[in-house]
């Protein structure tokens, strides 16, 4: 497989489209918001350890939701060597098991720990930005491994706190983002990741960001950073357990595209529904998550609960791509 790693766009900053490696890819939520993000983006390889998420990433393939690329099944054992200057990000959506407060919190001593692999990797390919996900919790517990581990390598990192309901969603779903540039790399400009407009699939224009969200998940992820990982927070998170424009600014994901909203109303709201089924009078009522004999379902929740939603991936990359620009 490693005989089919492509060129990177080679191109100077600003140019070109971006090639990506995607590491613990799950169900590919993390590609799918870089398209969002970054319309001319392929993926050219997915490494995957789960089968069932492996099988689902082939399907996304065939449908042509994702782009078509191997997918390699363990990232313990994945030489990225032969990847060196062939991609231009490398993504991963490391597990989450080790930090999550809905599970033990072993961090490191969790089996599932997989950064060590994911940091091995990325020093081997030397891509000129990396992006990745994880539970909010991870702020207070092995970030600071990460972002040392990340400027240890020559990366300068960007990370924040974005939730679901900051793109138009009924829930809050807070993941952290982190966002890094290779310093002293022409191919590792912010602007590169800024120069096209959002996808246009936004949310609705009811949504209500967080107010100086942008504010908020800097000055959180610095006290993480300085303070050992321990935010000042006054809600507990809970976590799932299995599981912009030319003058550098992010932008705005409350925007609306359209008639119909990003995400169907939420649970309360019964106006909402109304409206919703008035202009939709076709559509069928149906028991939540059927228990019906539903194929895999149990492995669904888990890849659900474990997954990123495109859109706020989308949101996160450019706004921290902003803030890396901003800062110089």
């Amino acid at each position: 497989m490693h005989d089919l790693a492509l060129p990177s766009s080679g191109l100077p900053a600003g140019a070109g489209d971006l090639f990506g490696l995607s590491l613990c890819s799950g169900a590919g939520g993390l590609e799918l918001g870089l398209h969002l993000a970054l319309p001319g983006y392929r993926a050219v390889g997915y490494v995957e350890r789960d089968a069932y998420a492996a099988a689902i990433l082939v399907a996304r393939m065939e449908d042509a939701a994702l782009d078509c690329a191997p997918v390699w099944d363990d990232v313990a054992t994945f030489d990225g060597r032969p990847w060196r200057n062939a991609v231009d990000i490398v993504t991963a959506g490391y597990p989450c098991q080790p930090f999550s407060v809905a599970g033990k919190r072993r961090g490191s001593d969790d089996p599932r720990h997989l950064w060590p692999h994911v940091a091995r990797i990325i020093g081997e390919v030397v891509p000129p930005f990396v992006f990745l996900e994880n539970v909010a919790h991870h702020l207070r517990l092995g970030f600071p491994e990460v972002a040392s581990g990340l400027v240890g390598m020559g990366y300068r990192t960007a990370a924040g706190l974005f939730t679901a309901a900051e793109v138009g969603a009924p829930h809050k779903r807070e993941r952290l983002f982190i966002l890094a540039h290779r310093e002293r790399d022409q191919l590792a400009d912010p602007a590169r990741l800024l120069r096209d407009p959002l996808e246009r699939w936004k949310p609705d224009r009811d949504a209500r960001p967080l107010a100086d969200a942008d504010g908020e998940r800097r000055e959180q992820a610095e006290r993480g950073q300085a303070q050992g990982g321990r935010p000042d927070r006054r809600e507990p998170d809970v976590d799932d357990a299995d599981g912009a424009g030319p003058q550098g600014r992010g932008d705005d994901a409350g925007e609306h595209a359209g008639e119909w909203p990003a995400w169907p109303p939420g649970p309360d709201d019964a106006e909402g529904w109304e409206r919703y089924l008035k202009a939709a009078p076709d559509l069928e009522p149906a028991v939540r998550r059927g228990a019906d004999g539903l194929a895999h379902r149990v492995d669904r929740l888990r890849l659900c609960g474990n997954g990123v939603v495109p859109l706020v991936a989308a949101h996160a990359l450019r706004t921290l791509a902003a803030e890396l620009l901003a800062d110089g």
